[in-house]
């Protein structure tokens, strides 16, 4: 599967109850998962404006990031507020691109992703962005954190049956927020 030749990808840390946010927030600092979503969002490959990835969040999810984009990564925001990019400066950015709908979203980031020569787009949040994504979803990645977080009120959705894990990573432990984590790749299986 692909969407126009560029792969579709989802990247997430969830928790047992598949938690994804509080508050408009992580709900933990996990380090070496930040360093793990940023090597799988940008590639080795640099456009002449030192661009290296392409991700799709929706407004929260920018908003959670203090409105700031991501380096190095064009940024697609969707929302169905007509204004946003102009009543939040973002017309400021070549690398931010505002559309209302996720079809929208997806249409122009797998169309700039062959023009920047990348083979995937990423989906990065939020809930509703990843749940209907997944129509479209070649491959995920998720971060498993070992914990149940309590008064969540975002979660990431339950996996069709399609997706298997590929590859699964050791489980590993943070000091810092004292929590175990384990990365796993899950794919669609392509029916034969």
């Amino acid at each position: 599967m692909s969407y126009a030749g560029t792969q579709v990808a989802q990247i997430a840390a969830i928790s047992r109850n598949r938690c994804i946010g509080k508050d408009n927030a992580l709900p933990w600092h996990i380090s070496a998962d930040l360093q793990h979503f940023k090597q799988l969002t940008t590639s080795d490959i640099e456009n002449n404006n030192g661009l290296r990835g392409i991700v799709i969040m929706g407004r929260k999810t920018f908003e959670s990031m203090n409105r700031k984009p991501l380096p190095h990564r064009v940024c697609f925001i969707i929302t169905r507020d007509m204004d946003y990019a102009k009543t939040h400066g973002l017309d400021k950015y070549d690398n931010v691109h505002v559309r209302h709908n996720l079809d929208d979203a997806i249409t122009s980031a797998a169309s700039l992703a062959h023009g920047m020569h990348l083979d995937t787009i990423w989906v990065i949040g939020g809930e509703r962005v990843f749940r209907d994504a997944l129509r479209y979803t070649d491959r995920v990645e998720l971060t498993l954190v070992d914990t149940e977080v309590e008064d969540g009120d975002a979660f990431y959705p339950e996996l069709p049956k399609d997706f298997v894990a590929a590859e699964q990573g050791e489980t590993q432990h943070d000091d810092k927020s004292d929590l175990d984590y384990q990365f796993v790749r899950y794919e669609r299986r392509t029916s034969a």
